[in-house]
């Protein structure tokens, strides 16, 4: 699982450098949701990524999140209704 460990490629989510390594490991101890974006034209990542992950961790990988502000306005929903239930 480590053979590419020590690739290197400019992150363009975070703007800068980052090896391979951190890209499998960013998300929860499971790769970027965008590893596939950044690593198709150095990497055999498709093959990498079904010969090191179950079905399962894959799906979770690439499972469509919520926009940013859509989490920001449930927090202050959710913040809101806590702070109406205490006297």
């Amino acid at each position: 699982m480590n053979q590419y460990d020590n690739e290197r490629i400019y992150c363009r989510r975070l703007g800068h450098w980052l090896t391979f390594n951190y890209c499998r490991q960013e998300n929860s101890g499971l790769p970027c949701r965008k590893i596939e974006d950044c690593w198709f034209e150095k990497l055999p990542i498709k093959k990498f990524l079904k010969e090191n992950y179950k079905e399962e961790e894959i799906s979770y990988i690439f499972k469509v999140q919520k926009p940013k502000l859509t989490s920001i306005v449930e927090l202050i929903e959710q913040a809101k209704k806590r702070s109406n239930k205490t006297p």
